[in-house]
Formats: C-alpha cells, structure tokens, sequence
C-alpha cells in the first residue's frame, strides 16, 4: 500500500510555527544581488520564483520594528487598503516614533527556493525598478499557466541579473532583473499563512537583516 507522507509533513510545518520564523533576505543594492546578515553577493545565482505565493501590502514599522501588517496574496486578489485608512496621520508623532519618516511603507514580496539545498529567501521591494522587475515576472508567469504546459513545470527559475540607466538628476541607476532560464514543477507544499506581528515592549531602534514571516 503506497501512502502519501506529505499532508502529515506539511501538517506537522504548521504545528511547529508560532509567530513565524526568520527567512533570510534577498535585497537589490546599487546592482548587486545581496543575501542576508554577511550581505553575500549573489548575482548570476538561480532560484526558483514562487511567484504563485507573491504578496504584497503595508507593514508598519515603529521605534524600528515591524508592530503590524496589511498584506494579502497576489493570488487572492487582494488590494493594499488607501494609505488615510490605516491611521497614524500625525506626522509630529512620526519624529520621535519612527525617525520622521511615515511608520505604514508600502511593499511587494517575493519568496525564492534554492533547488539544490532548498534554502528559501524572500525579496521585498518598493522601488519603481523592483516592482517592475515583478511585474514582468507575473506576467510570464501567467503567460505559462495559461500556455498549461503537460509538465507542469509553471513557477519560473530566475538568474538573478541587474541592468542600470542614466538618470538625468540621478546619475546612474541601477534596476534588478529575473532572468527566466528555465520552469520548474511547484512543491508539493501548504501555502504558509501571511504573518502576523504580535504585541510587544517597543524598547529598541535596531533593525534585523532578517523579516519575521512564516515562510
């Protein structure tokens, strides 16, 4: 008798979370691809876009920590709310709260999976170059998904790139790229749940390399 383990695998996932876990992060800086704490450059390296469980929303940031969310999955339609229904409109309780910049920053996130060691990362962006660099990966992907290739092979492998123009103010700039270098067949795996902030004792300004969010 053949059993399918991976319900009880990913059930079990679930019953070890509590209120998330730390996920390294992918950031874009000045053309370069860095992963994590070490800022390890990664450009020219493959990962396979989990574009199906791309999200995107507010998170609000205070005395430099993330104290709550807005997000939704791109795949369920979702849509930030308007920034004036969120609240915090004081931009006097900005200054001592959250360095005088607006606590609810708008973002677009995408998890990423090495296939050789499985290691997840999430990138996050708010740049014009980001979201575009997004942009066209959703649109591929939803190219595919609607080409319904027999393989099943629907979530893109990127070789994370970089290409840059010459702003006449800015100098030069430099945008990410994802470039798709083949398809791969999604993981048998529960989509994780969108992270929740907990209530805490605000006591510190220092901000981690790594996001809390239960992927």
């Amino acid at each position: 008798m053949t059993i399918d383990t991976a319900p009880f695998r990913d059930m079990a996932a679930i019953l070890r979370q509590r209120t998330g876990q730390n996920i390294t992060k992918l950031a874009f800086v000045k053309g370069a691809w860095k992963l994590g704490r070490d800022k390890t450059e990664v450009n020219g390296t493959q990962w396979v876009a989990r574009i199906d469980w791309a999200l995107g929303g507010y998170t609000k940031w205070w005395d430099g920590r993330i104290v709550d969310y807005r997000l939704g999955y791109i795949a369920d339609r979702y849509m930030p709310p308007k920034r004036d229904e969120l609240g915090d409109l004081d931009e006097e309780a900005w200054e001592w709260g959250n360095y005088g910049r607006d606590p609810w920053q708008l973002g677009w996130s995408l998890p990423l999976f090495n296939q050789v060691n499985g290691e997840e990362v999430l990138y996050t962006t708010d740049t014009m170059g980001g979201k575009d660099a997004l942009a066209a990966l959703l649109t591929a992907y939803a190219d595919r998904v609607d080409s319904t290739p027999v393989d099943n092979k629907i979530l893109p492998v990127v070789e994370l790139g970089a290409s840059s123009y010459r702003h006449p103010q800015r100098g030069q700039v430099h945008v990410p790229q994802f470039d798709i270098v083949a398809w791969a067949v999604p993981p048998n795996k529960l989509r994780p749940p969108l992270p929740k902030a907990e209530p805490k004792a605000l006591t510190s300004r220092i901000q981690d390399d790594d996001t809390t969010i239960p992927f």
